[in-house]
């Protein structure tokens, strides 16, 4: 983590899998207001210089029936988070197609988490210097 990270909150993993991490240096910036929700964090960020703002750091489940409610949660801490507000983690859902290279698509799915970024006025930050983030590590992997 390094020595410049003095501050930190967590979410436990469950056995292998979920599990959030988010430190901060206390000399740059203040986290308050922590909500710890089953699949997030959400905290108020108070920068020494600057505007204060929300973050949520997210771990999606994997289970198709967990994922509308995990969606239905994200939305309800938007209520809870006036203001300026940065979500970013693992969602396990994609939005298009060409976040993932084979053809097995949940296009429900994606029609349902394009909605909840498009209903919290959310926009995508691109990734740059590689296409996926993620593989299976297998010999043909799925990437997403």
């Amino acid at each position: 983590m390094g020595s410049n990270y003095d501050g930190f909150t967590y979410l436990p993993a469950s056995y292998t899998r979920g599990g959030i991490f988010v430190a901060w240096d206390i000399t740059r910036v203040l986290l308050s207001n922590y909500v710890n929700d089953s699949h997030s964090i959400s905290a108020y960020v108070s920068p020494k210089e600057g505007e204060p703002w929300w973050l949520t750091v997210v771990y999606g489940p994997q289970e198709d029936e967990r994922k509308i409610n995990f969606l239905n949660e994200l939305s309800e801490c938007r209520s809870l988070c006036p203001g300026p507000w940065l979500v970013l983690g693992d969602f396990n859902l994609i939005l298009y197609a060409a976040d993932k290279n084979n053809s097995n698509l949940d296009r429900r799915m994606m029609g349902k988490f394009k909605r909840f970024v498009d209903d919290n006025a959310l926009k995508e930050l691109f990734l740059h210097g590689r296409k996926f983030t993620w593989s299976k590590e297998r010999e043909t992997p799925t990437l997403t």
